[in-house]
């Protein structure tokens, strides 16, 4: 039930009670308050219980909010350091494969060097097979240059060489177009997860502000309804003190008419007949003085003609 309907109710119920209390007696009607302010503090309870409860309700959402807060959290940060161990893998392949790069490239000029020194030799070769048989000495010393490398010894080992690195250039490509292609896949999921977690940050700090205005306006409430039981509460006391005094000032004058009258009062404590006794010890003292006067002016109209008689005969 919320505080307009409790207004509502509280009207429809002060509205007969006051015209009916017009027309009782002071300790009825003091009853009467205490059983409005007792049902307006039972109403004022039952609110505060109310809002209790919600309050408990708000505050377990804003635990369940602020728990998928830290999940999303740590969700992000293992998301994030996923990344970077991608992004370093990602680094360390491309530092890898720009260094196999280099080496392919001075390998490819040195193939191309040998290449060079290999027509030159093979040109050389046909040269030195024309002169073979008139100079052998051409054949030795060839012979002698092959002997002088260390690293290749026959033709055939270049060609195997360059073979050899003919294949890992074409691994290396190979691998360089798949790192590319999971690289711009990982990309686009995190773009897609980043948006989707930022739309749910987003909607969860809505909800949060939208609960933390509801919070701000129960607790106006709130201090609405304590501000108006603390004014009933001090009406009331009013009341009742106000009451008091007049049972005491009552009971005071009841108790000096009882010691003054003749007539026999018991030990009334009731205000209404301590009243009635008081109204009709005034009226008796109203009647006793009246009586009084008339006595007065009736002995002073008969004591005027002796006066009268007593001073003629002075006279004389």
């Amino acid at each position: 039930m919320d505080s307009q309907q409790v207004t509502l109710l509280q009207r429809k119920r002060a509205v007969p009670h006051t015209l009916v209390l017009e027309h009782v007696s002071p300790a009825t009607r003091l009853l009467e308050k205490r059983r409005q302010m007792f049902e307006v503090q039972e109403a004022l309870e039952q609110q505060k219980m109310e809002f209790n409860r919600k309050e408990e309700v708000f505050k377990r959402r804003e635990e369940g909010l602020k728990k998928k807060d830290l999940e999303l959290q740590e969700s992000l940060i293992r998301f994030s350091k996923f990344l970077q161990e991608n992004d370093a893998k990602r680094m360390h392949a491309l530092k890898k494969a720009q260094d196999e790069r280099k080496t392919r490239e001075e390998k490819e000029r040195e193939v191309e060097q040998l290449g060079v020194a290999m027509e030159e030799l093979t040109a050389h070769r046909q040269q030195v097979q024309q002169l073979l048989h008139r100079n052998i000495r051409y054949q030795h010393y060839l012979e002698s240059v092959l002997e002088g490398a260390d690293e290749f010894h026959e033709i055939g080992d270049l060609i195997l060489r360059h073979a050899t690195l003919a294949a890992t250039n074409q691994d290396l490509k190979e691998q360089r177009n798949h790192f590319g292609e999971a690289a711009e896949q990982t990309r686009s999921e995190l773009q897609a997860y980043t948006k989707t977690k930022t739309d749910e940050i987003v909607n969860l700090n809505n909800t949060i502000s939208r609960l933390k205005k509801q919070l701000e306006t129960y607790e106006a409430e709130s201090y609405a309804q304590e501000t108006k039981k603390d004014y009933s509460l001090q009406v009331a006391s009013q009341k009742t003190l106000e009451y008091g005094q007049v049972c005491m000032s009552t009971d005071n004058l009841f108790q000096r008419c009882r010691q003054r009258s003749k007539v026999a009062h018991g030990n009334v404590t009731n205000p209404l007949l301590q009243l009635e006794a008081i109204g009709n010890f005034v009226s008796d003292l109203g009647a006793i003085r009246e009586l009084s006067q008339k006595n007065n002016v009736k002995s002073s109209m008969q004591s005027m003609p002796r006066l009268e008689k007593l001073s003629v005969a002075g006279d004389k």
